[in-house]
């Protein structure tokens, strides 16, 4: 127990010294961190299994910067923390010598698993652009932050991503809302969905994107969503309920049907499809922008725009979008009660909260479950499996995982149990905060008739204490949950 705390509270004041420098809008706040007290306090708090590891002497020795650190950060870190990436305000890694400098805190979060983020698991398929660290490479960057972060190269010698965040260099349309949001240091995290309106007048296909943070210091991360023309009055009246730019949602944009996008987080880059591919988007179409901010800082209005690229070549191949859903059902574990811990009660709440919307009940029949199927899930654990054809033809572009806040673990197989089995998308430590689009590397092609099976585990024990006991299922709301899955495919000409 002494050793978890322990490891806990170094943890804590590592994470602290990462996100220090967020306490002002501007670069300075970083540079007030000096390598002396970052290694002042290496040298006061060791790790607490550091007795196992190597002699720090030997480690130092043993260990190169230029050869086996500087490799890693700049694969793993340096698209995100140099130049004027996302992470910079939170830590600066432009150089060799302010990469020493963090090496407390680096150590800490790369030991935890906090940092580099890249949820999926090596039991998916490879996927682009994959920043993950092996165990060796924790254990290395751990060991060498132990000894001292000794640097075997000149403390100027540049930090350079191993890989270039793409960037449209021409584009059609910058969209953006109306009206922007401005939030205070403090708050609450919001979710904040825009109108990003291209006015189209005749079929075009999307054939490339780019979402531009302006408050890179607030916005955490964007959900992208298509929606059809028929839903545009129903947007326009949620834009126009609340007095600042946009609407307040969280699970989706609450209008009752969309399609997710995209995903943007820090150090993603510009999306462009294959040659000859587009997403096909009508006359009156829209994209709604679900922007996730995290006010610890002052910022100002965020403008935040929409890059995009179109044809009108009637040959242009579409891409495809098929989600797939299965249930979340969480029923109150044995020592909670309270009246919304019965279904039928925590049902009627949410359709007065959504307009009525409530899917939960036509996943659980398309899975062909019923509720009395999770009524023996009372121990804080619940999960669900379910098995459904692809209903498409074509090959894989990406891949995406959906749950909310008491997520656990999500997979995603292609026809499991057989020969031809293929876990396209595997979470074991299911975290909101860091979703992604996956990008397989190689071609996997999906027919009509092949099964995707969807696992989700939930855990009640990440439900926030000050929330009435209930029965959790599948709706919008940021306390409601989701087990659902997105897969972009194409068909070659």
């Amino acid at each position: 127990m002494v050793l978890k705390l322990a490891k806990q509270l170094i943890f804590v004041t590592a994470l602290f010294t990462f996100l220090v420098a967020c306490s002002s809008n501007s670069n300075e706040s970083v540079e007030t961190i000096s390598s002396e007290s970052i290694n002042q306090d290496t040298s006061s708090a060791p790790y607490p299994d550091s007795e196992e590891r190597l002699n720090e002497e030997d480690t130092g020795n043993l260990i190169s910067f230029g050869n086996e650190i500087l490799p890693i950060i700049e694969n793993a870190c340096a698209l995100c923390h140099t130049g004027r990436g996302p992470g910079v305000p939170h830590a600066k890694l432009d150089t060799a010598a302010e990469v020493s400098a963090y090496a407390f805190a680096i150590g800490a979060v790369v030991d935890s698993g906090y940092m580099p983020p890249w949820p999926a698991s090596d039991l998916s398929v490879p996927f682009l652009h994959d920043a993950s660290l092996d165990v060796d490479q924790r254990e290395l960057i751990v060991e060498w932050a132990q000894a001292g972060a000794p640097v075997d190269v000149d403390g100027d010698t540049p930090v350079m991503p191993s890989q270039e965040v793409p960037f449209l260099v021409a584009y059609d349309q910058e969209l953006s809302s109306p009206n922007f949001y401005d939030g205070e240091r403090g708050q609450p995290d919001e979710y904040r969905c825009f109108i990003f309106d291209p006015q189209l007048t005749e079929t075009k296909y999307l054939t490339g994107y780019e979402f531009i943070p302006d408050q890179t210091e607030v916005v955490h991360h964007l959900v992208g969503y298509r929606v059809t023309a028929e839903y545009r009055e129903a947007a326009d009246r949620k834009d126009a309920s609340e007095d600042q730019g946009g609407w307040s949602c969280f699970g989706s944009t609450g209008l009752g049907s969309d399609e997710i996008l995209t995903f943007w987080a820090p150090g993603t880059g510009a999306i462009q499809y294959q040659d000859g591919l587009g997403l096909e988007m009508n006359p009156g179409d829209f994209f709604v922008m679900q922007i996730h901010y995290h006010y610890d800082v002052e910022a100002p209005e965020d403008r935040s725009t929409f890059r995009t690229v179109w044809s009108t070549d009637t040959e242009t191949q579409p891409i495809n979008i098929s989600t797939f859903s299965g249930p979340a059902e969480i029923p109150c574990a044995e020592w909670e009660e309270g009246p919304l811990c019965e279904r039928d009660n925590a049902y009627l709440y949410a359709q007065a909260q959504y307009d009525g919307i409530v899917q939960a009940d036509q996943i659980l029949e398309a899975c062909g479950y019923a509720p009395d199927d999770f009524a023996y899930m009372t121990n804080g654990i619940a999960s669900s499996t379910c098995d459904q054809p692809a209903r498409f033809e074509g090959y894989i572009s990406a891949v995406l995982g959906h749950q909310h806040n008491i997520g656990a673990s999500f997979r995603m197989t292609l026809n499991p149990g057989t020969p031809a089995e293929l876990i396209l998308l595997d979470i074991p430590k299911w975290d909101f905060e860091w979703q992604f689009a996956y990008y397989p590397q190689e071609e996997i092609y999906v027919k009509r008739d092949d099964v995707i099976r969807l696992d989700c585990v939930w855990d009640r024990s990440l439900r926030p204490n000050n929330l009435e006991p209930s029965y959790v299922l599948w709706a919008d709301g940021s306390n409601d949950e989701m087990c659902f899955a997105v897969i972009m495919s194409y068909q070659k000409n």
